[in-house]
């Protein structure tokens, strides 16, 4: 895997519960203050998911690129 792939999932990841946060703070805001826990699970689980699709298309994009070199 490359680095790339892995810095653009760390940074939607992070810009995802940002705007979680910002929108719904109701819901998301008292998880951040109250329960560190759960926002890391709010972290992780989106970071995983979105982790393996930029693998995936990192798979898909490099066999096309070698096809047309």
């Amino acid at each position: 895997m490359k680095g790339v792939t892995f810095a653009a999932a760390f940074i939607l990841t992070a810009c995802l519960v940002i705007a979680g946060i910002a929108l719904y703070p109701n819901i998301f805001g008292q998880a951040a203050t109250n329960n560190n826990d759960l926002v890391f699970a709010f972290f992780l689980g989106p970071f995983c998911v979105l982790l393996f699709f930029a693998w995936i298309g990192e798979k898909i994009v490099l066999k096309v690129w070698k096809r047309k070199g």
